[in-house]
């Protein structure tokens, strides 16, 4: 059986920074023309959004079984993962350059399910 590692609130997260940049770009069009103060909030506030939007960009969907987590059509054995951290997988083998991130949320019990799993295996 598979289990997911990351929790369907990732997609409500991700939902809600696009409507927020997108939302922001519109008060910065506002401000331009009404006050330059609330121009350069309003652009401080777009960078941070534009920052939060990528950073949801770089997280994967990640599913799992006892002996085996699949992402992007890969399988890598759970013996050759190196350590399980939050937000992040690190390999023993060098399928990646870098450690796969993964949207952690506390309302999913999954994460210590994988990390139990691991533990079998090593």
């Amino acid at each position: 059986m598979k289990y997911k590692l990351n929790h369907e609130i990732s997609f409500w997260y991700n939902l809600v920074s696009k409507i927020i940049f997108i939302g922001s770009l519109g008060f910065l069009l506002y401000s331009a023309f009404v006050e330059t103060l609330a121009l350069l909030l309003c652009i401080v506030f777009s960078f941070s959004s534009f920052i939060l939007m990528q950073m949801f960009k770089k997280y994967k969907t990640i599913e799992f079984d006892e002996k085996s987590i699949y992402f992007d059509d890969t399988k890598v054995d759970l013996k050759d993962v190196e350590e399980i951290g939050l937000g992040k997988i690190t390999f023993k083998i060098n399928l990646e350059k870098d450690p796969i991130n993964f949207f952690y949320s506390p309302l999913s019990n999954n994460f210590n399910l994988l990390k139990t799993f691991h533990k079998e295996q090593v």
